[in-house]
């Protein structure tokens, strides 16, 4: 091998390593901002998505329960004026 490509091939080991070390620069520094953002987010007491969609559905199914009970009560309240007009008469 020629002194040209010695040099190449150390140009080339060096390139890998200084990959090797930015990739783990990058991991490090996306862990540590993840953190970061982790530790405002439970210090500013905010709400993560799955409990936001659990509160929808909670919300949906008193909905609907709501919209029973409410004809539920008109047909009691119906029933209620029908006896009452009937024990007048």
């Amino acid at each position: 091998m020629s002194k040209k490509d010695f040099m190449k091939e150390d140009v080339i080991n060096l390139l890998g390593g200084a990959t090797s070390i930015l990739n783990t620069f990058k991991d490090e520094l996306e862990e540590r901002i993840k953190d970061k953002v982790e530790k405002v987010i439970h210090k500013l007491n905010l709400v993560d998505k799955n409990e936001i969609n659990l509160l929808k559905e909670m919300i949906e199914k008193t909905r609907i329960e709501n919209v029973k009970l409410n004809k539920k009560i008109s047909l009691l309240e119906n029933k209620i004026t029908k006896i009452t007009k009937s024990s007048k008469k």
